[in-house]
């Protein structure tokens, strides 16, 4: 598969901002009941100004996104999104392989966390191997070594 990424850039932010709004917008209702545009903004903008954001590319054209935060002891996966319409391709599964590699070699563990409504992640992790650590309210933080 012909994957890639690279950091975001300034002109990337509409196609973020879209992607969040596209691939949150029908989760978020499911899980909390309402979307606010608002809320989601701020959520979005805060990622957009203080975390490091990397762009899934396939061949030339935008897929997905994912944030990669190192921790003392484990690496945080704060965030993958992949595009409804390239999603169950492998692209996720891909990137994630990738970044469980990443971790192995720093050895420590990587971590992330799924609301309860996303059914189709839960599968994926599952799958790859992660294993749930705690639960909250809205989301399980699931674990792989």
């Amino acid at each position: 598969m012909d994957l890639y990424t690279r950091p975001a850039h300034a002109a990337d932010y509409d196609w973020l901002l879209d992607l969040h709004h596209t691939v949150y917008r029908e989760l978020i209702i499911e899980e909390f009941g309402y979307w606010d545009d608002d809320e989601e903004l701020g959520l979005f903008l805060e990622a957009w100004e203080t975390k490091p954001i990397e762009i899934i590319m396939k061949q030339d054209e935008m897929v997905g996104m994912f944030i990669l935060l190192p921790q003392e002891d484990y690496l945080w996966l704060d965030e993958i999104q992949i595009n409804p319409q390239y999603q169950n391709q492998g692209i996720g599964s891909t990137i994630i392989a990738q970044l469980i590699v990443r971790a192995r070699k720093l050895n420590m563990p990587l971590r992330l966390r799924v609301l309860h409504a996303n059914s189709g992640a839960h599968r994926l992790y599952r799958k790859l191997g992660f294993r749930q650590i705690s639960r909250v309210e809205h989301h399980a933080v699931l674990e792989i070594q």
